[in-house]
């Protein structure tokens, strides 16, 4: 893919660097002259030293041959301008939109006429919460947050002293509000489970549940026989 990035801060550099590393091209646009020399010798691709709610800049960029745009900067109307622009001059692009202040994102995913602008709507800082509080709440485990749902993505190991080694996915009882979604053996290998899939002796699970039930999942799964 080819993606645009609107802003050189801490997370847009950070997802300018993922993106390269897995083989996309990657342009940055940054208004901070300093900031985008010194950027142009930490990435690979191009860095533009200017304002991307500014149509030209954007076709400097080559607006109409990329995939996806990202407004990234800390300016919740800047990057809601950009995202705008982004779409009159590449109705095909995708764009992902940050939003800094939360009341902002409430407001513009409310607008309808707006919603057509942006495909993805981004908090930084909401998800940082986020995670932070619930790992004060559910401590212990890896997670996966869906805010939005009231949900989570957690994962558990199993070892010989798990009380779920060895049984059906079936006899665990799990709360209706949660679902194994994967089981990974000792060896790493996937295992989509049924009701009749045995889980290993060693090795771990995947589960999706909502966060009203995620302590007694927790107690359900974890500890020793």
């Amino acid at each position: 893919m080819y993606v645009i990035i609107m802003g050189a801060g801490r997370v847009g550099y950070l997802v300018a660097k993922m993106l390269e590393a897995d083989g996309h091209d990657v342009t940055i646009i940054e208004m901070d002259r300093n900031r985008a020399k010194e950027l142009s010798m930490q990435i690979n691709g191009l860095v533009i030293e200017g304002d991307a709610t500014d149509p030209r800049t954007l076709e400097e960029a080559n607006i109409k041959q990329a995939d996806a745009f990202a407004a990234l900067t800390g300016k919740d109307d800047a990057n809601l301008l950009a995202c705008i622009l982004a779409k009159h001059l590449n109705p095909n692009i995708k764009t992902s939109l940050r939003i800094s202040n939360p009341k902002n994102r409430l407001i513009f995913e409310e607008v309808t006429d707006l919603r057509k602008y942006f495909d993805f709507v981004i908090s930084p800082e909401v998800i940082a919460a986020e995670y932070i509080s619930r790992n004060i709440v559910t401590p212990g485990f890896d997670r996966v947050l869906f805010p939005k749902e009231g949900a989570e993505i957690v994962r558990f190991n199993i070892d010989e002293n798990s009380k779920i080694a060895g049984k059906l996915v079936k006899e665990l009882n799990l709360p209706k509000d949660a679902l194994i979604i994967a089981v990974y053996d000792e060896k790493g290998n996937l295992i989509i489970p049924s009701g009749d899939t045995r889980l290993p002796e060693k090795g771990q699970i995947i589960v999706f549940a909502k966060n009203s039930v995620l302590k007694d999942v927790k107690e359900l799964l974890e500890g020793e026989d």
